[in-house]
């Protein structure tokens, strides 16, 4: 990473592909809530796992990220190159639709 600013947007584009990856599922003709994930995540690898924070600005682990790749049934090599296929239109959205990104990654430009 060159500086702040592209780890700052990596991490959204990590959060992302979370979503993106919990939306894919259905239940009941529906995408899968944050709640039902972080419970069946509980219950499955005894972790907590809290969608909210990995979907809007993720600070996780590696093991956090095979747990969930193997959640999802999905190579990790596969969820790398979806977090590199997001575009600078969906980071620069996600970050100016959240109040709290906004006002973060302001705060990051301002320092550069």
């Amino acid at each position: 990473m060159k500086n702040k600013t592209d780890l700052f947007k990596y991490r959204v584009a990590v959060g992302i592909v979370n979503k993106q990856l919990r939306e894919s599922i259905l239940i009941n003709s529906k995408p899968m809530t944050m709640i039902y994930l972080n419970n069946d995540f509980q219950v499955k690898y005894g972790k907590a796992w809290n969608s909210g924070r990995e979907e809007t600005l993720p600070n996780t682990t590696l093991e956090n990220i095979i747990l969930l790749t193997d959640y999802f049934d999905l190579p990790i090599e596969k969820y790398f190159q979806k977090v590199n296929q997001v575009t600078t239109e969906q980071i620069n959205s996600a970050i100016g639709n959240k109040e709290k990104l906004t006002k973060m990654y302001n705060q990051l430009f301002k320092n550069e």
